[in-house]
């Protein structure tokens, strides 16, 4: 299977016509007065000849998104074995990452070193978050889970000040394909009143073999114990509200009940590139400072086993009213 069994690693190759692959470095110091996103990715459209390397950055304090180009020429992809890439003086792995960017009003420098990252539980049929999808060609987007939680430690200086990240939390996700979805509400933290608790959601309008599903992924790391809500686990998505101030899930399988909220109210956004055909015309808002009120019921037992507010929490909305399930 190859890289397909280890999606952290860089799926593809600067050869394909039109494809992209990015990863989401999520990092917040101890304060949280400082969060931030850096997005490494490329984007090949060789029939537009428009192919390049960027870093995407979102300031989540103060809703703003800078996007930093290269060539492709930059990017380099440094181990068919782990996360490891350069773009131009940029370094980016699972352990550590290196900033030096110096484009427009920004100069960026420093390093961050990240430690015990949360890793996927890999089995042959689920190696990564999309589980047995992973294997499956032809598909617009995959999805991988690179760290579900680490701490940081070091600093990086942002256009003259210097910011602490020693005792931070950071996470890592990724995403590669051709286009995103033409629809998905995706949202995530890992701050929370329990420090071992992080959690992940994602549905999306999926189209395959010339249909369309709404397919969704939802992962929980919670004391050591990994819980995964997806459509291929057979989980179902059975509320979906969608209101002015936040939005509302009920997610079941046959063991548990996960129940959310998401505020949407008074949250600032940047607005963030997205890829069509490998060229990034498309556009989403993303907010990483929102909030997420998290309930887990053991329905056998009759029990709460998580109950919690995360904070720092990302989302992303895009056309949400189609991925309402049908009553």
């Amino acid at each position: 299977m190859g890289k397909r069994s280890r999606p952290d690693v860089f799926q593809g190759n600067l050869k394909k016509k039109f494809y992209f692959e990015g990863w989401y470095n999520k990092i917040v110091d101890e304060s949280a007065d400082h969060i931030y996103a850096f997005i490494p990715t490329i984007a090949l459209n060789k029939k537009e000849k428009t192919s390049h390397a960027f870093i995407q950055y979102l300031d989540g304090v103060n809703a703003i998104a800078e996007y930093f180009k290269y060539s492709l020429e930059d990017f380099e992809n440094l181990s068919t074995k782990q996360y490891e890439i350069q773009i131009g003086e940029n370094y980016f792995s699972l352990d550590r990452i290196h900033i030096d960017i110096d484009q427009g009003d920004y100069k960026i420098n420093g390093d961050l070193r990240y430690i015990d990252p949360v890793l996927w539980p890999k089995k042959f049929l689920q190696p990564g978050v999309m589980g047995w999808f992973s294997y499956m060609p032809f598909m617009e987007t995959y999805h991988g889970m690179v760290s579900m939680n680490h701490k940081i430690q070091g600093t990086l200086t942002i256009n003259g000040e210097s910011v602490d990240f020693n005792n931070g939390k950071g996470y890592i996700e990724k995403d590669w394909g051709k286009s995103f979805p033409s629809a998905w509400i995706w949202t995530q933290s890992n701050h929370f009143s329990n420090p071992n608790l992080s959690f992940m959601f994602s549905i999306a309008k999926i189209p395959f073999l010339g249909m369309n599903f709404n397919g969704f992924l939802s992962v929980l790391w919670h004391e050591e114990n990994f819980y995964k809500f997806a459509t291929y686990t057979r989980a179902k998505v059975k509320t979906l509200d969608i209101n002015p101030d936040n939005l509302h899930f009920l997610v079941e399988d046959k063991n548990y009940t996960l129940d959310f909220e998401i505020a949407k109210k008074g949250i600032g956004s940047g607005n963030l590139k997205a890829p069509q055909e490998g060229v990034m015309s498309g556009h989403v808002a993303e907010s990483i400072n929102s909030k997420i009120k998290l309930k887990l019921l053991d329905k056998k037992k009759n029990i709460i086993i998580i109950d919690d507010l995360g904070v720092n929490a990302g989302l992303e909305i895009k056309d949400p009213e189609v991925l309402k399930p049908k009553r």
